[in-house]
């Protein structure tokens, strides 16, 4: 195998080239004073000068050299780093125009969003189709503080043991469907009202139910219903 041949100067040849270049800079300085002949200045108008235009003999005498460029090298560096640090000026002056485009865009469909209550039955018709996506996924909420509705003129009202059906074999089962609107004073089927197509056969699928006195019976026959039945398999699918 051919021995490697390193290809790059190592760190000690940088450093000396870079120890004869500035050696042959600073025997250069003052070489450029032989060949101008002054005119007697002040020394306020030396200092003015210089003041005015900055100008350094070190910078003079280093553009006149053909070998070492200063001048271009600190002016090709200067120029980078300005375009780097406008490039990243740019750049961020455009992701946070962009990054408040979203963020407004983003408000904006948060104060929507939250200023319709999609547990609320009553909000239930206008809801879109993100909307419902999400109360499906989540389901309905029951304030189960509620316990007793207030009566009607006949003295009936809702209880929280229509959430529960009884079966013939005494077993009970959670009504998860069922929601009861205290604002309104009314209960509604859930999966029928969301999932409905035209207008429905009963209450509890239309507008909602508030007749106390016949509403175990109602519950029993929409439960057993085969358009309910279709809607709870859809529910029970989405979510």
């Amino acid at each position: 195998m051919a021995p490697r041949v390193r290809k790059y100067e190592s760190g000690y040849e940088k450093r000396m080239k870079k120890k004869k270049t500035d050696e042959f800079i600073l025997s250069q300085k003052g070489a450029l004073e032989n060949f101008v002949t002054r005119e007697p200045q002040s020394v306020f108008a030396n200092k003015n000068t210089c003041a005015s235009g900055g100008v350094d003999v070190d910078d003079i005498v280093g553009a006149t050299d053909n070998d070492v460029d200063v001048d271009d090298c600190v002016g090709a560096t200067v120029n980078v780093v300005d375009d780097d640090l406008g490039a990243t000026a740019n750049d961020n002056v455009d992701g946070i125009v962009n990054s408040s485009c979203e963020f407004d865009d983003n408000v904006v469909a948060n104060d929507v969003f939250e200023s319709i209550d999609i547990f609320d039955p009553r909000n239930w018709d206008v809801l879109d189709c993100n909307m419902i996506n999400n109360l499906v996924e989540k389901g309905p909420i029951r304030d189960l503080s509620i316990t007793k509705g207030p009566k009607d003129q006949s003295s009936r009202r809702f209880s929280s043991a229509f959430y529960t059906r009884i079966l013939s074999n005494r077993e009970k089962c959670d009504r998860e469907w069922l929601v009861y609107s205290k604002e309104i004073d009314k209960v509604f089927c859930f999966c029928c009202k969301i999932f409905k197509k035209g207008i429905g056969r009963n209450q509890l699928a239309n507008e909602r139910f508030g007749d106390w006195t016949h509403v175990t019976t109602r519950l029993r026959e929409h439960e057993c219903s085969a358009e309910h039945l279709k809607n709870m398999t859809t529910w029970y699918d989405l979510r």
